[in-house]
């Protein structure tokens, strides 16, 4: 196992040992906001400690995608209702709003999507969907796909391959551009698709 995700299994383990489903809802959650938390780490060291009955699968995911869900919300909320307070206090810069808004208006929901597996991106993308008044529909939508894409890959994921993580986080560490490059083409193909989709079936 390499010895990064040792080091993150010997850290976060005792402290998921100790607080269990708690700590793992309050990481998970203040990410959406922006709040840089191991939500990330946690989820994907719970699902491994389900793997050995240590914690329950069902309630790791269940807790996961709750937080997340909410923790974006929230996020959402502060963006739309507190924009212009974290604009006035210098909190977000006028370069980075003109950028989120940028963003969100060409990519919609595959931004919002893609956010979540970026670093530094997902602590904030949420606010910024909110700021850039988001209509509630398309954040509904993007929040749910982005939450179950992600609970699937990092709480469902590393039960299935467990066995397999090791040799496949070593090569992902070698290449790790050309994967997400080739992960996020597939998924914004995917995510672009069930949009329009969905707005064929259901016209303004």
């Amino acid at each position: 196992m390499p010895e990064a995700l040792q080091h993150i299994i010997t850290e976060l383990t005792p402290w998921l040992q100790q607080y269990g489903y708690v700590l793992l809802f309050i990481a998970i959650a203040v990410e959406g906001f922006g709040i840089p938390a191991p939500g990330q780490s946690l989820l994907i060291v719970a699902s491994l400690l389900a793997a050995t009955g240590q914690m329950s699968l069902p309630l790791v995911l269940i807790v996961a995608a709750c937080a997340a869900l909410s923790g974006n919300s929230l996020g959402y909320f502060i963006g739309w209702r507190f924009g212009d307070v974290l604009l006035k206090k210098g909190w977000i810069k006028p370069q980075l709003e003109d950028k989120i808004h940028g963003v969100i208006g060409q990519y919609g929901v595959a931004a919002l999507v893609l956010s979540r597996f970026v670093e530094g991106l997902k602590q904030f993308m949420f606010i910024g969907c909110g700021l850039a008044k988001m209509p509630l529909k398309q954040f509904v939508i993007g929040n749910a796909l982005a939450t179950s894409i992600w609970v699937a890959l990092f709480g469902l994921g590393p039960v299935l391959i467990r066995d397999e993580i090791a040799p496949m986080l070593a090569f992902y560490h070698q290449h790790k551009y050309p994967t997400w490059a080739i992960v996020s083409l597939i998924l914004a193909a995917l995510i672009t698709f069930t949009w329009r989709s969905w707005q064929t079936k259901n016209p303004q």
